[in-house]
């Protein structure tokens, strides 16, 4: 069932208060700018957006129309929150509720598979994102190598880049505690441990680093607009590769860009060119590097009337 509320399942006179805490993940901004004057404008933001959203709340039963125009407004001010620098999960979570509540499946399959970037394994968000992926009018099954591929490699899909490379720092500082023990006390059992956390660090650092490189040559994508056109080369002159376009929501990793053009791989290995404005990354570029090394500051409770 889809949680259609913001940051969780509750009731709606709570979604206000609930919604602050969006900026618990923190935020770095690309430019500094004196601390009051950031939170004045997030607070104004959030605001907006939260008001955005509440209304629609009220107005889904009565009047529909209206509620998908307030939510996708409530989503743009959540998009202007992102663009003001703020990045977590929960601003994720919560602009992929207001698209999918503005029928708007693209977008929401895309804040949702962001959410993800940052909270794996966060129930709300694989439920929705369900939701969502169940509402796509293109089907794409993944093929037998991929399920595979994340059935073995289920902890390098089922964690952050940040927890990986924390796991990683955490088993080096280990290992050397340990050989520094060995020294002093001839333990064996301190060989074989400093062998496990040196295991452990080189997967989970080789991991990170495995996602950082996707992230910049090999890139999860999905599709925005409405019919679009696969073609067999980068450009319209050439013959079409399948004779259903596709629709918004269908994921795909990007293996070449030529000006313009995306070559992107479906999930059951079919290949083609699409138009790169007719879709978005999962992973922005900019925020690539930041996605796993940031450092998240609080910001201030902002004041409701």
């Amino acid at each position: 069932m889809m949680h259609v509320g913001t940051i969780g399942d509750v009731p709606r006179k709570l979604v206000a208060g609930l919604l602050v805490s969006l900026l618990w993940g923190g935020f770095s901004c690309a430019e500094p700018q004196p601390l009051a004057t950031a939170s004045t404008d997030l607070q104004a933001m959030l605001n907006r957006a939260v008001t955005a959203f509440e209304q629609a709340q009220a107005e889904q039963d009565d009047n529909p129309e209206r509620a998908r125009q307030l939510f996708r407004s409530a989503a743009q001010a959540f998009e202007a929150i992102v663009a003001a620098g703020v990045h977590n999960g929960r601003i994720e979570y919560n602009l992929g509720n207001a698209y999918f509540q503005a029928g708007d499946i693209g977008r929401a399959i895309l804040h949702y598979r962001r959410a993800q970037e940052y909270r794996p394994r966060d129930p709300l968000i694989m439920e929705n994102l369900r939701e969502a992926q169940s509402r796509s009018l293109t089907t794409i099954r993944p093929s037998s190598r991929s399920a595979m591929l994340h059935s073995i490699f289920f902890w390098h899909y089922q964690t952050s880049a940040g927890e990986r490379l924390m796991a990683g720092a955490f088993c080096w500082v280990g290992l050397w505690f340990l050989l520094a023990l060995r020294v002093l006390v001839p333990w064996r059992w301190t060989v074989v441990a400093a062998g496990i956390l040196g295991f452990v660090c080189l997967v989970s650092l080789g991991s990170a680093a495995a996602t950082r490189w996707e992230n910049r040559h090999a890139p999860a994508g999905v599709v925005l607009d409405h019919d679009v056109t696969v073609y067999k080369g980068p450009g319209k002159t050439y013959q079409r590769q399948f004779e259903q376009p596709l629709q918004p929501g269908v994921e795909f990793t990007v293996r070449e860009r030529r000006a313009g053009w995306w070559n992107v791989e479906l999930a059951d290995g079919n290949r083609g060119w699409i138009e790169s404005e007719q879709a978005a990354l999962v992973t922005p570029e900019q925020d690539t590097a930041s996605l796993a090394m940031s450092s998240p500051t609080p910001l201030p409770r902002p004041e409701r009337e």
